[in-house]
């Protein structure tokens, strides 16, 4: 995989997200396993592998490149996101169905139609909102089919909560991936800061994070760290180099379809008819959006033109 920044062709955006999502998928599942593991040691875990795994390439393949003030307080600032983002995701599948869990973290592409254009003035095309609202639509049916939004407790606005975190943690990916810091430097960093932030509240809020763990939780927060976090934000955070933060978050809305499917043998979460109606609505939305852009990537390849992640236009 070529790490550095500069040029990036769309398709390999595309097709790292789409691995992201798969690995995405598995987060929900590792977390139900983790049954010995607070939230705040969960994420302490999964952020602390990660880091070092990272930090090794990093280093190895010589990226931990220095950075100016404002590139660090923004990688600390997504650490925090990150880190947030983590632990209200995990109380949420703690506290309320799997399904109903992703799917409301889900929303962050909404967030993101409305936030892009105002900090990253990236505009919204008609075809990114088309899909942000059928799958905005597919999202609502499955959260409703899952609890009839007869209640709304600490699982949902934990969700919610991971919503909002997780939407400025891809904003600033987008413009420090789109602005000189390469993949293995901006994860290395930001996985590191965020493992402080988790071992801070982690100690402050009294959690027995360094414990005794049987074997199927340890294989679990190992997994956790592997899978969803390594590969999958690792992925997804390379991706941001040439595929827009709008974009590039419709691709994780496919984390809860194989969650839940997931779910049916592992915990006997059965979908709804409803539930499937969304997926195939979320499905639907993902698959507007993506043949544009990779028909963009199809038209630049032919004409031998690369797309250049600092602009965002094809040179």
């Amino acid at each position: 995989m070529h790490f550095t920044c500069g040029r990036f062709n769309l398709s390999k955006g595309l097709y790292s997200l789409t691995v992201a999502a798969f690995a995405f998928g598995t987060s929900a599942i590792f977390i139900r396993f983790a049954t010995q593991a607070s939230a705040l040691s969960l994420t302490f875990f999964r952020l602390s592998i990660a880091a070092i795994v990272m930090l090794l390439l990093a280093r190895s393949r010589r990226n931990l490149t220095r950075l100016s003030r404002t590139d660090f307080f923004l990688i600390s600032v997504s650490g925090v996101m990150l880190s947030l983002h983590f632990v209200m995701f995990i109380l949420a599948v703690k506290f309320t169905t799997v399904a109903n869990a992703t799917f409301l973290v889900s929303i962050s592409p909404v967030l993101l139609a409305v936030l892009s254009p105002i900090l990253l003035k990236e505009k919204t095309t008609s075809r990114e909102g088309v899909g942000v609202i059928i799958a905005f639509l597919g999202i609502l049916l499955v959260a409703n089919a899952g609890n009839g939004f007869r209640s709304f407790g600490l699982g949902e606005a934990s969700a919610l909560l991971a919503a909002f975190f997780v939407s400025f943690y891809s904003i600033i990916g987008r413009y420090l991936r789109t602005h000189g810091v390469s993949t293995p430097c901006y994860t290395a960093y930001v996985y590191s800061i965020s493992t402080i932030i988790a071992f801070l509240l982690a100690e402050l809020l009294g959690a027995n994070t360094f414990r005794a763990y049987d074997i199927t939780n340890t294989l679990a927060i190992i997994g956790l760290a592997l899978v969803p976090t390594l590969l999958g934000h690792s992925l997804y955070n390379y991706s941001l180099g040439s595929v827009k933060a709008v974009t590039a978050n419709l691709f994780p809305l496919l984390e809860p379809i194989l969650s839940s499917i997931f779910a049916v043998p592992l915990f006997g979460e059965m979908p709804s008819w409803v539930q499937l109606g969304g997926y195939l609505l979320i499905l639907s939305a993902v698959v507007i959006v993506v043949t544009k852009s990779d028909q963009l990537s199809s038209r630049a390849d032919r004409s031998g033109y690369t797309y250049t992640a600092f602009e965002g236009t094809y040179v």
